[in-house]
């Protein structure tokens, strides 16, 4: 092919039809940009898909993160009403007749004092920052699962200040208390009990496991407005992403 429009050239110029060879010059050279043209319409396609395919990629793994945030928000908020359920019980003992001391040591031991280990799922989006290639990812989209991190930031950093703080009082609670089975092993040893002052510190003991479950009680409640605002926030994100994703397969 190249080397017939090099001999049509060539013949051109040699019968000295000018106007001819310049309308052949005219049209090869609209032939170089039309194919550069479509080499650069290949280029771009080629680019857009390995894009999407990347595109398409990251919404699978930041579906799949999300999902088990959801899992961990729900099942984390579960338990914090369980745990307010449970501590409202034992508050109404109170309304009722006299209590004995060693029934409401008893009854506080049986209230959940262990704190929830906070952990979530943001390794795709904290990866999709780092790289830039957050911008692949839609704009209201983007902005939503900015917003998540900044709750997820705001509740660890929170639940970090509350444990702290309870594990102060447990920690103070452990010189009068011991172990939390200490009580049910002494009961077999009732010259131990007695030489430990274990019922001499019992006030102590019940007025420490009161303040530090109270503290935990409260903590959770305002855990608990925060994860209810992620939990919202991971709903909505969640149908964006499979909205976009059932664009990719029509």
């Amino acid at each position: 092919m190249l080397r017939f429009f090099r001999q049509l050239r060539q013949r051109l110029l040699t019968e000295n039809k000018f106007s001819k060879y310049l309308l052949y010059a005219i049209g090869e050279i609209l032939l170089v940009v039309i194919g550069i043209l479509i080499a650069l319409q290949l280029d771009q396609n080629a680019e857009k898909k390995q894009e999407d395919k990347t595109r398409h990629e990251y919404y699978i793994q930041l579906l799949e993160d999300l999902k088990k945030d959801r899992k961990f928000t729900v099942e984390t908020m579960a338990r914090f009403e369980a745990d307010e359920k449970a501590y409202e019980e034992y508050l109404e003992l109170y309304a009722g007749p006299p209590l004995d001391p060693q029934k409401v040591y008893e009854h506080l031991m049986t209230l959940n004092i262990y704190s929830t280990a906070f952990s979530f799922n943001s390794n795709t989006i904290e990866s999709l920052r780092s790289s830039g290639e957050i911008i692949l990812i839609p704009l209201d989209i983007r902005n939503r699962l900015i917003n998540l991190l900044r709750l997820q930031d705001n509740i660890l950093k929170e639940v970090q200040y509350n444990d702290t703080g309870k594990n102060n009082m447990i920690q103070e609670l452990g010189i009068y208390r011991g172990a939390s089975t200490l009580e049910s092993r002494l009961k077999g040893q009732p010259e131990l009990r007695k030489f430990l002052k274990f019922d001499e510190n019992l006030p102590k003991i019940i007025l420490g496991l009161e303040s530090a479950i109270r503290w935990k009680n409260y903590s959770e409640t305002s855990s608990k407005n925060i994860l209810q605002l992620m939990l919202d926030e991971i709903e909505v994100i969640i149908q964006m992403l499979e909205q976009e994703i059932e664009k990719f397969n029509p």
